[in-house]
């Protein structure tokens, strides 16, 4: 019996159905172990140092204005070439990142975020990071409490990836990129830094994170990769250990740490 074409659509009909469902279902799977996998990534690497916006947030408790021209240019990202160059200022444009998003910034924020994009792709971690990432920050410029948690889980996403591949001396970098540049705006927000006690708490806040950074960068401390950061670290912490106190920092010591971050600044951000 020979079928005309409408009642051979209907009897296909039912195939087609099931074959759109089973790769629905194949790829909603797929998607679903990706996410569950980032999410285990996370877990077995857990962020181990506090986050940038535990520092931007502090400053503006302490009522402290925002610097346009105190964090690294995102222009500058062209400049670097090396791969511990990519990874110190990768961590760097995160605090950048997270300090223009706390004073909401708008416009920074998109810079800062085009350069940590740039990076991201020459230290290969696209994938780490997600391809919807960039239209999430674009569509929450007004929301800070989104931009907040997408920035936290690209930094975490960044950690537990570069650990994942076995780039854990590379991943340490990026954490001290971080770590110094959050130090460097709490120390240079201010001409009157040692006269605010509470910008001296923020600094002395940081001191703990850099020590536990210094500890877990050092079976990395004479390779050609770290070598240079980790003395930057330890320099950082020596000052630290001047005074015991941890509740005030002496003159000479904020003096030291902002002259040896002004150091630090010329050789990893400005080159």
């Amino acid at each position: 019996m020979k079928l005309n074409a409408f009642t051979r659509f209907f009897l296909i009909l039912p195939m087609l159905v099931v074959f759109v469902f089973a790769t629905s279902c194949k790829n909603q799977n797929k998607q679903a172990v990706s996410e569950t996998d980032i999410k285990k990534d996370i877990e077995e690497y857990v962020y181990p140092l506090i986050s940038a916006f535990d520092v931007t947030t502090m400053l503006t408790e302490i009522e402290a204005t925002y610097i346009v021209d105190i964090a690294n240019e995102a222009e500058n990202v062209e400049k670097y070439f090396t791969e511990q160059s990519k990874a110190v200022n990768l961590g760097v444009y995160v605090a950048d990142l997270a300090y223009a998003t706390t004073y909401n910034q708008k416009s920074a924020v998109q810079k800062y975020f085009k350069a940590i994009e740039s990076l991201v792709t020459d230290l290969d971690l696209t994938a780490a990071i997600g391809k919807e990432l960039a239209n999430e920050i674009e569509s929450n410029l007004d929301n800070t409490e989104v931009l907040v948690d997408l920035i936290t889980k690209l930094s975490q996403n960044a950690y537990a990836s570069l650990n994942k591949q076995g780039r854990t001396e590379l991943s340490y970098l990026v954490l001290a990129g971080t770590a110094l540049e959050g130090l460097y705006l709490t120390t240079h927000i201010s001409e009157n830094t040692l006269q605010n006690p509470k910008i001296v708490e923020t600094i002395l806040y940081q001191k703990e994170p850099l020590m536990k950074l210094q500890t877990l960068m050092e079976p990395y401390a004479e390779t050609e990769l770290s070598a240079s950061i980790y003395q930057m670290v330890k320099s950082i912490n020596q000052v630290y250990a001047m005074e015991e106190s941890t509740s005030a920092m002496t003159l000479e010591q904020i003096e030291q740490l902002s002259a040896l971050l002004n150091q630090i600044r010329a050789e990893t951000v400005q080159q």
